[in-house]
């Protein structure tokens, strides 16, 4: 008998862990429904100009609809905070020190705040199919220059895209002009291009929550519908 047994074993892919979101629990009763630019304001207070620059803020996640009611429309209505509301800050492993402390310390943002908690750690994912919620545009655009330009911008980061769905657009408000922006989802991802494309982000804004990119369960049945 002749059996040779294949010493190198399949290579499974490791996340680095040189950046990762760090996840706060939150206390607070309201906050408005667009609330990016304040929140961005209020975490200016705690970090420093270096350390804002570097890290990505993902929005709160507010109430949707329930019990009753409907969760309104206008960008200034204010919404409960719910009890298992989380602010999730995407950060290099250099600076979770420092962002780590704005816990137990108070976000004011107007007339509302926010108690920030305890912390965890949130790894990357290696899912194939990612999403960000806004991506920074300009609004005489249309979709398809958007998506080439999306393209080319990943091209460029060596990462090869197949499929991308537009989402909705939108405007965040600021001190000055507007931020508008559109969602975006991307699939069929290679895990090292997934993970490459959740630490550097897309475009500007990222203390507005802009560029930043999560797990998605999948793409085709968004497809589907829109098709």
């Amino acid at each position: 008998m002749f059996w040779h047994e294949d010493s190198k074993a399949e290579e499974v892919y490791q996340v680095p862990d040189d950046v990762f979101d760090l996840v706060f629990k939150l206390n607070g009763s309201n906050l408005d429904i667009d609330h990016a630019f304040a929140l961005s304001e209020a975490l200016q207070q705690h970090l420093d100009a270096d350390t804002c620059h570097r890290i990505g803020v993902h929005g709160i996640s507010l109430a949707g609809s329930g019990n009753g009611w409907t969760r309104p429309e206008q960008v200034d209505a204010e919404v409960p905070l719910p009890r298992r509301a989380r602010l999730a800050i995407r950060v290099r492993r250099e600076d979770s020190d420092a962002v780590t402390g704005i816990s137990n310390q108070r976000l004011q943002m107007g007339k509302q705040s926010v108690d920030v908690g305890a912390s965890s750690v949130r790894k990357l994912s290696t899912m194939g199919t990612l999403h960000a919620r806004a991506v920074c545009c300009d609004p005489a655009q249309s979709e398809e220059a958007f998506l080439q330009e999306v393209a080319d911008r990943l091209a460029a980061m060596g990462i090869s895209v197949n499929k991308m769905i537009c989402g909705k657009s939108g405007a965040i408000r600021t001190a000055g002009d507007d931020v508008y922006t559109r969602a975006l989802m991307i699939a069929d991802l290679k895990p090292e291009e997934s993970v490459n494309l959740q630490q550097q982000g897309l475009g500007d804004g990222r203390l507005l929550g802009c560029g930043l990119f999560v797990p998605h369960r999948g793409i085709d049945a968004v497809y589907q519908i829109q098709d």
